[in-house]
């Protein structure tokens, strides 16, 4: 559509009705319910017709959108096809009921309508009589998409008073998709489903009684094809919340969750002991006795403290050793493991992950005694210490290039005088707009063009923030690294927060395929202050005896092949 020829027409006093366009039109229903499906159905034929009567006008295939929610418009398909389609010229007019058909979000209506009119394409509000095509329309929009947004707050409040009011009289909320139960709203009492409630019973039974996993009873009943109630297949999560749910022991429970906000629709969760939960085996009639409902969560509760403390296990484990997460295997990539030398129970190895799996048929990598390590590292820091030609003026570089920061607060305050100016200007041009100073077309193009050159500073001016922090950080691991580099102590605390600064992985190597012959390539957690070549900084050799001299043993010696390499 040419908006220009449009707007000239309709100033001359031609009703839009007269003007030849390709229209459309988009209908929209909040909810699946019979009557939401009728209104639907309404609108669809009304505009339909509506728009094929006019000899004028050219009806393209409407747009619908079933059961969702106007608030939000990302999960509404159809309306972002729209969007899309008006995008590539498939149509002049979009014809909808009113504004909380379209949006009930006020930024989003103006937002939307903007871009339309951007691809050309105008949208008529029937029953608000607001035609976008007209250069009054925003602000008209605006008022009425207010008052739709007001309206939906206000319905949430007048849902949630409901809600509470019920929660205080004891009716039984929710709808009639309780597995085990059917509703009955009459007389505001659950019955039982005799098929379901024999599923139910076998649940809590496997759980608590025989003690299969949640996993377990899942496949059990996939595999006898017993449907859930919406006709799906049972999944962990559903069987969890069926075990949880107060209600199949006769007990009435309410006040859950609440929805924090109505727009974001974010919902806060309350603890067990907040909720509103009662005996009521009148109205909820038990499927379950009590005390195997009591068993089954206890077991469930119990499982779910110890799947938690194995993931925090899991991430202690990084650093609940000096090395731990920090030597591999080069053939496999795998970690190695602690363990505890069973000939001197003071003597800690590590062993391959690998090996420990499958043995040592799917890997040979050799065992790495800690104290070996141990010897080889506080040799490298004595030379560092020593070698202060090399190592500490390349940590020394390092930290002052960090301090110097070659100009990063400046460049930062800069891009927040560029956003902001641009933001100023932004604020000017839509001011100008809405006094009719400046028409659509010509609020959108510089519009536009603002939007593209704020993305760009915004951009930048992350990435700098980013790079900021970071160097932040490495500046404060340098600046204590070389701390303790220069502290004249022996004490084990700190020999072993020096290796655990300095060092960021151990890559181990068996060489020739001699057990007794071991490469290992270090890589230290700090960068030469020249181009990385790929060699070692540093290379040593040692030649370590284990064995002991007792009846029965052998001592034999063990060479290490040590390369140090910048990370």
């Amino acid at each position: 559509m040419d908006l220009y020829t449009v707007r000239k027409k309709l100033n001359m006093g031609i009703p839009l009705t007269s003007i030849k366009l390709r229209v459309t039109d988009y209908a929209r229903v909040s909810t699946d319910h019979i009557e939401q499906k009728r209104s639907l159905q309404n609108q669809v034929e009304h505009f339909e017709q509506y728009i094929k009567e006019n000899p004028n006008w050219t009806y393209i295939k409407g747009y619908i959108d079933k059961g969702i929610t106007g608030t939000s418009d990302i999960k509404r398909d159809n309306f972002m096809k729209m969007i899309e389609d008006a995008r590539t010229n498939k149509f002049d007019l979009i014809v909808t009921k009113e504004i909380s058909r379209f949006s009930r979000n006020t930024l989003d209506s103006i937002k939307y309508t903007r871009e339309l009119l951007s691809y050309g394409v105008a949208v008529l509000f029937v029953n608000d009589n607001i035609n976008t095509a007209m250069p009054d329309s925003e602000l008209r929009l605006t008022i009425m998409a207010s008052m739709a947004q007001d309206e939906i707050r206000r319905l949430s409040e007048r849902v949630k008073f409901g809600m509470n009011r019920a929660i205080e009289r004891g009716e039984i909320l929710g709808n009639n998709m309780l597995y085990g139960y059917k509703k009955d709203k009459d007389r505001g009492v659950l019955n039982i489903v005799k098929e379901e409630a024999k599923v139910v019973q076998k649940i809590y039974e496997l759980y608590a009684i025989e003690e299969l996993t949640l996993s377990e009873i899942t496949k059990i009943l996939n595999r006898e094809e017993i449907k859930t109630g919406q006709n799906k297949n049972w999944c962990i999560s559903t069987i969890s919340r069926m075990i949880e749910n107060p209600k199949y022991k006769g007990f009435y429970c309410a006040k859950k969750t609440e929805i924090v906000d109505y727009m974001t629709k974010k919902i806060k969760y309350f603890e067990k002991d907040d909720w509103i939960l009662y005996e009521d085996k009148t109205r909820i009639p038990p499927i379950i006795e009590e005390k195997l409902w009591e068993r089954a969560n206890e077991r469930l509760i119990a499982r779910k403290k110890a799947f938690t403390k194995r993931k925090i296990d899991k991430d202690i484990y990084k650093n609940r050793y000096l090395y731990s997460a920090k030597i591999y295997c080069s053939e496999h990539n795998t970690v190695f493991h602690r363990r505890t030398f069973r000939r001197n129970k003071k003597d800690i190895t590590w062993v391959c992950s690998e090996y420990l799996k499958n043995g040592k048929n799917t890997c040979d990598s050799p065992n790495i005694r800690e104290s070996e390590l141990d010897i080889i590292l506080k040799d490298l820091i004595v030379k560092l210490q020593i070698d202060t030609n090399d190592v500490i003026p390349i940590l020394m570089n390092n930290y002052k290039h960090l301090e110097i920061n070659t100009g990063m607060d400046e460049r930062i305050l800069e891009l927040e005088k560029e956003i902001k100016k641009i933001q100023g200007k932004k604020d000017k041009i839509l001011e100008l707009n809405l006094q009719g100073s400046l028409s659509n077309l010509e609020f959108y193009d510089k519009n536009n063009g603002l939007n593209e050159k704020l993305k760009k500073l915004e951009t930048n001016l992350n990435r700098l923030r980013l790079e900021k922090e970071k160097n932040k950080n490495l500046c404060n691991l340098t600046q204590e690294l070389l701390n303790r580099i220069k502290q004249k102590t022996k004490s084990k605390s700190v020999w072993n927060k020096i290796i655990s600064l300095l060092v960021d992985h151990i890559l181990v190597t068996k060489i020739n395929h001699d057990k007794n012959n071991i490469e290992l390539n270090i890589f230290l957690s700090y960068k030469k202050n020249h181009k990385l070549t790929g060699e070692p900084i540093m290379k040593n050799s040692y030649e370590l005896k284990r064995g002991y001299d007792t009846k029965g043993t052998k001592r034999y010696k063990m060479d290490y092949q040590v390369n140090y390499y910048c990370r």
